[in-house]
């Protein structure tokens, strides 16, 4: 069993880095406007002309309305590209598994960044969230985020019912080991499913990943 990764770097550096590796890439967003009049703005048409796999949605620093979010997941899924959509909440988790993402994160807002994990400070969101997901009939990959720094973090967002788990800075502010610090995540992730057959994802925000 692997560890998959996607990055989800920059706009203006989607394609530098879709052409410089293997790796899926997810762009930070992506907007609800037509081909032909969307000056400034990221289409799904154009993430799917640079290479990208897909984009994030509704990130808690990139809201978007439940309109945007109704018509862009299935615009995204004709081009055969993957959406993540973010929720702060539980309740808004219930309100976005309807929408049939391939990834669902449950990020509150004001742990995002702090190295605080949700997981430990606030674990009884990450089991809301999950059973709000699945009594919404979400059938994709559950992910945790917010304040997901150690091996320990991922390890409890996935005791918790999360299915991988969404970072940024966690990450890019390891500056001296970035490659250490997803080895760990990598390894806390798969040592949390030696026991079940269930595919895990892991991500980062800008990354995400699921186990093969």
């Amino acid at each position: 069993m692997d560890v998959e990764i996607i990055v989800a770097p920059p706009v203006p550096m989607l394609r530098a880095v879709v052409s410089r590796t293997t790796v899926p890439v997810f762009s930070q967003r992506v907007d609800d406007k037509d081909e032909g009049k969307s000056t400034g703005s990221v289409i799904p048409e154009a993430l799917k002309e640079s290479g990208c796999a897909g984009s994030l949605l509704n990130h808690s620093e990139s809201r978007v309305s439940l309109e945007s979010v109704r018509e862009l997941i299935p615009r995204m899924r004709r081009l055969g590209l993957s959406t993540c959509l973010c929720a702060e909440s539980a309740a808004e988790v219930s309100t976005m598994a309807a929408f049939d993402a391939e990834f669902l994160a449950i990020e509150p807002p004001e742990l995002i960044g702090t190295g605080i994990a949700v997981s430990k400070a606030r674990p009884e969101v990450v089991t809301a969230s999950v059973l709000a997901a699945r009594e919404g009939g979400f059938r994709g990959m559950v992910l945790c985020g917010a304040g997901i720094v150690r091996g320990e973090d991922a390890s409890a967002a996935m005791r918790l019912g999360a299915q991988g788990i969404l970072v940024a800075s966690g990450v890019v502010k390891a500056k001296d080991d970035w490659e250490g610090r997803l080895r760990e995540l990598s390894s806390a992730l798969l040592d949390s499913t030696q026991d079940t057959r269930d595919p895990r994802p892991t991500s980062t925000d800008g990354a995400f990943a699921r186990n093969l």
